[in-house]
């Protein structure tokens, strides 16, 4: 009990730090780096981003040029019966005057359809007011927020995966060499039996029990190679080379260290790293800018400014007879829509409340991770002391045992099962040590570190 509140006052007091070693470190920068998925969640932020950017361009004045060329025959025509009502002043004038000044013309019979009809011009739309446009903005400003935490999600699982696969490769090629040293003790035992049964103090039944050990491990030391082959390629996949390309061994990398604090502080950590609860909080404030969107596109108007400058008349030429300038100020009230408005507003509300209810469940699951993940290390910390143990006490057994066999005071049976014993509490030492540092992994990515 002393042990265990000492150990719990020194979590108390500490606080959550990790020494990793350098090769892997880099070796997590090159997969974070070479990862052809997280390339991909690179451009769905720059979409993203592009996006805000189109967004933004609303709020500026939008130019356009505009020609039109008109050709029209036939249609309705106005009557204006210019000839009848002039001609009659007309003749009278001539009378008058004795000369032939005012001729006669004829009545105007003209289409309603412009023929050779021009309209070329420059407009321009400035928006004066209109709440789309900003709320439109904001929300997607937190929308790019959204992608780069989904980006940084998958970093952080990433990241895992590299650590993990790395110490699952050192834990294969350690697997061998043990396995190949208890080959080559099994070797010298076949050498000490042979020369036994020489001197006739076994029977040569010993050899062949001693030959057919050694055969047993030697399959095993090939599946023991296969598995190395295939932690290999694995890693190398995560970080996208050649899946036979080699891989730096650190040995230091058992010395590496993650102090720890209390689970309460570790679930505040999380909370404030976690990018899936940055990624929620985000898409809930670009909520709720679409909730103040729909509301006030319900009751507010827009308004713009238009301005035209142009050339328009008859014929297709450009003079001071044709050039002209408009400028008007427009605003559009929708009033209503058969209550699909009121619809739109109630939409993206019950949306909104979901994402308050994910977020609440996502913190609610990330604190149980995190209990879980802190129990699992503290378990896996607590079995690599109980292994070196259990292989020292393995060793020391195998050596008396060993040295009783060369005096011929044990049978071969009990050096074989001295033999294996050791062998097995090597291989749990190797597994529980980088087990042990795979929970300090996922203890990193449960709490968010980088």
């Amino acid at each position: 009990m002393r042990k265990y509140y000492t150990i719990l006052a020194l979590l108390m007091i500490s606080t959550t730090g990790f020494a990793q070693s350098q090769v892997l470190q880099n070796y997590v920068r090159e997969g974070v780096e070479n990862n052809l998925t997280l390339q991909q969640h690179d451009f769905d932020v720059k979409k993203s981003q592009e996006r805000l950017a189109q967004a933004k361009a609303l709020f500026l004045p939008q130019v356009s040029f505009d020609a039109s060329y008109t050709r029209a025959g036939g249609g309705r025509t106005i009557d204006f019966p210019v000839g009848d009502l002039l001609n009659p002043v007309y003749r009278a004038l001539n009378q008058m005057s004795g000369t032939e000044q005012f001729p006669a013309i004829e009545n105007v019979n003209t289409q309603l359809l412009p023929n050779d009809f021009h309209d070329t011009r420059v407009r321009l739309v400035q928006p004066l007011f209109n709440s789309d446009i900003y709320y439109a903005s904001k929300a997607q400003e937190r929308m790019v927020s959204v992608e780069e935490a989904r980006k940084q999600t998958f970093v952080n699982e990433l990241k895992y995966d590299i650590q993990s696969a790395y110490y699952n490769h050192l834990s294969a090629l350690e697997a061998v060499k043990i396995f190949e040293q208890s080959a080559s003790v099994l070797q010298e035992l076949v050498r000490v039996n042979k020369s036994l049964v020489a001197n006739d103090k076994a029977t040569y039944d010993v050899v062949y029990t001693s030959e057919a050990e050694l055969s047993k491990l030697r399959s095993q030391i090939i599946d023991a190679r296969k598995n190395v082959r295939v932690s290999r390629s694995y890693f190398n996949f995560l970080l996208n080379r050649e899946l036979e390309a080699e891989i730096e061994i650190d040995e230091s990398v058992k010395e590496d260290r993650f102090v720890l604090n209390v689970t309460d502080q570790l679930s505040a950590d999380a909370f404030a790293n976690r990018q899936e609860l940055e990624q929620i909080n985000r898409a809930i404030d670009a909520n709720q800018y679409l909730v103040k969107l729909n509301r006030n596109n319900a009751y507010l108007p827009n308004m713009n400014l238009v301005v035209d400058a142009g050339y328009q008349g008859f014929g297709y030429s450009f003079d001071s007879n044709q050039d002209y300038w408009l400028a008007q100020v427009s605003l559009s009230w929708n009033l209503f829509k058969g209550g699909a408005k009121k619809s739109k507003i109630k939409e993206s509300e019950y949306e909104l409340e979901r994402l308050n209810s994910q977020y609440e469940q996502l913190r609610d699951q990330i604190q149980l991770q995190v209990i879980n993940a802190y129990n699992e290390y503290l378990a896996a910390t607590e079995n690599v002391e109980a292994a070196r143990s259990g292989e020292l006490s393995a060793q020391k057994s195998f050596h008396i045992i060993d040295k009783k066999y060369r005096e011929s005071q044990v049978i071969l049976v009990e050096y074989l099962d001295a033999q294996n014993k050791y062998r097995n509490a090597q291989l749990n030492r190797s597994i529980a040590e980088y087990n042990a540092l795979a929970k300090a992994a996922e203890l990193r990515k449960v709490i968010g570190n980088k």
